[in-house]
């Protein structure tokens, strides 16, 4: 409870210690880095939260912090895992206080940490994930009756029929042959010359989505067609590879047809 408290402190701004460039200077990287984080993620939470008449408070109860590539490099390992162990600890914590006596649903918060490439050293950003795994109802289509036609005559044109607009089915740009270890072949046929692949989520979706392998993150890679090929970027806190060479988080390069991406347990190939 003792650090909780010297953290709450740090974020209200009351302790004399975040005030002065000199005693700010007293704070180790991982404790400055730590307040910065975790001031983001409450700013976040502030916006987000809402409690419905009568009921309880609601929050994201997940949420990814981007990195500069720079940042990125320097948290690696067990010191990645303390940073996320203890922003997640006290910004339980801190939620709790932040809806005051009122009931909170959100029990726990959970964070993790991922690369964007166009963010400088030192700049954080925070993504929310308000995903619900409650299932939903499935709703069938009722088939429209039929209607009777007399012998020899022809069933009259439906007037909400004729005022429909057909929409032709666009030719592909492109084709995404991908294959799990063990599974079966998959395709995706894109239409755009821009495409998201990676592990996808309700408030992540992606064109190509990559089930199954934690290492795979929501927003893996971003693949642009081009004239003379195509431009892999690579956005997720994994490496890619291509053909042997890989692309580390925040870099991009040029891919060609036939040659294979790895990402986590997925081989990849633009056909």
């Amino acid at each position: 409870m003792k650090l909780w408290s010297e953290v709450k402190k740090w974020l209200d701004g009351e302790d004399a210690i975040s005030q002065t460039p000199e005693a700010q200077a007293q704070l180790s990287e991982w404790d400055q880095f730590f307040v910065k984080i975790a001031r983001e993620v409450e700013t976040v939470m502030k916006r987000e939260m809402f409690t419905p008449p009568g009921g309880q408070t609601y929050l994201p109860g997940e949420y990814i912090i981007y990195l500069s590539k720079e940042d990125d490099a320097v948290w690696q390992g067990r010191k990645r895992e303390g940073l996320e162990e203890g922003l997640a600890n006290n910004l339980s914590q801190r939620a709790k206080e932040l809806v005051g006596g009122k009931s909170l649903k959100t029990d726990k918060i959970a964070l993790s940490l991922s690369i964007d490439g166009a963010l400088d050293k030192g700049q954080v950003r925070v993504q929310v994930v308000w995903d619900d795994q409650s299932p939903k109802t499935e709703v069938t289509a009722r088939k429209p009756k039929p209607k009777p036609v007399e012998s020899g005559a022809t069933e009259p044109l439906d007037p909400d029929d004729i005022e429909k607009t057909l929409v032709r089915k666009r030719t592909p740009l492109f084709t995404i042959n991908f294959q799990r270890q063990g599974g079966e072949p998959e395709v995706f046929k894109s239409s755009k010359a821009k495409i998201e692949i990676g592990r996808g989520s309700k408030d992540f979706p992606v064109d190509v989505k990559l089930d199954g392998d934690q290492e795979v993150s929501r927003k893996h890679a971003i693949l642009t067609k081009q004239e003379n090929g195509f431009k892999l970027e690579c956005v997720g806190r994994n490496a890619i590879e291509v053909d042997g060479r890989e692309i580390q988080p925040g870099e991009s390069a040029e891919v060609q047809p036939g040659q294979i991406m790895k990402i986590g347990i997925y081989e990849l190939k633009i056909a």
